[in-house]
């Protein structure tokens, strides 16, 4: 059975695409058949990212709209990142017409694009063979990250150690995600890494960021330069599989899988 996973955020600037991308690739080269989604139409990145734009004949605006079939949208990136199971992305537009659109769409377009979005779910299982679907969403309470959310199995929230962060989860946590009843899990990403130099002072950072949230907390990276030095336009996990980082993400894609 498909699983789709939604990574969302309060606001940009805490990684969620490095690590949805990451995510979705890790799952690839374990042998799974993963379907990535851009959902950030009013900032996409994954297409930065992947470098893909040669290879995009439809965008995931498109397929919403009913302006494009499935098989037009998703690109199949396998051969190139040599990963023993399939990857496929569906790019968000990044024009910057294609964003005021979206942002123009009202209510009842948004009704339709969310029946969409559940076709999507089972098109991709279907026609694909896809087992594992990661959405890339919108930063806030958006009527796109409103449709990932509702058609996610699981729900996953990006936050920082930045109190405006926390305290943003919280708000929508409360405002979307209880409401909707969805399975959620925290993921905090670039805590100062002076914190984990001993047990004692990480079992003191968890216990007090666990207080800061009411769904459970399944990780927390710490902030690594390197990383933040290194390109946006690769992947990590396949560049330096044995980094820190790496392997961070690595067991929080086997917590999600086990949800």
């Amino acid at each position: 059975m498909v699983k789709m996973i939604s990574i969302h955020s309060s606001r940009g600037g805490t990684g969620k695409s490095l690590i949805s991308s990451n995510i979705a690739t890790i799952y690839a080269s374990q042998g799974r058949n993963v379907a990535l989604l851009d959902f950030d139409f009013r900032a996409p990145s994954l297409l930065t990212i992947f470098q893909a734009r040669p290879l995009v004949k439809g965008w995931v605006n498109d397929y919403l709209d009913g302006q494009a079939r499935l098989e037009n949208v998703m690109v199949d990136l396998t051969g190139r990142l040599k990963t023993p199971g399939r990857l496929l992305v569906g790019f968000a537009n990044p024009n910057m017409e294609a964003m005021r659109e979206i942002a123009r769409k009202d209510r009842r377009w948004q009704m339709r694009a969310l029946r969409r979005v559940i076709a999507m779910k089972q098109e991709l299982a279907a026609k694909f063979g896809v087992e594992i679907i990661i959405i890339d969403t919108s930063p806030g309470i958006q009527y796109s990250s409103v449709n990932a959310v509702v058609a996610a199995d699981v729900a996953v929230v990006i936050s920082t150690m930045d109190i405006l962060d926390q305290e943003g989860v919280q708000r929508i946590v409360s405002e979307l995600y209880e409401p909707f009843e969805k399975q959620t899990v925290i993921i905090v990403n670039k805590a100062i890494p002076h914190e984990f130099v001993s047990e004692e002072r990480k079992e003191s950072l968890l216990s007090r960021v666990k207080g800061k949230f009411t769904q459970p907390l399944i990780a927390i990276i710490p902030c690594y330069c390197d990383l933040l030095l290194a390109s946006r336009i690769s992947l990590f996990v396949l560049d330096r599989p044995d980094h820190p980082f790496s392997r961070a993400l690595k067991e929080i894609a086997r917590r999600l899988e086990s949800l």
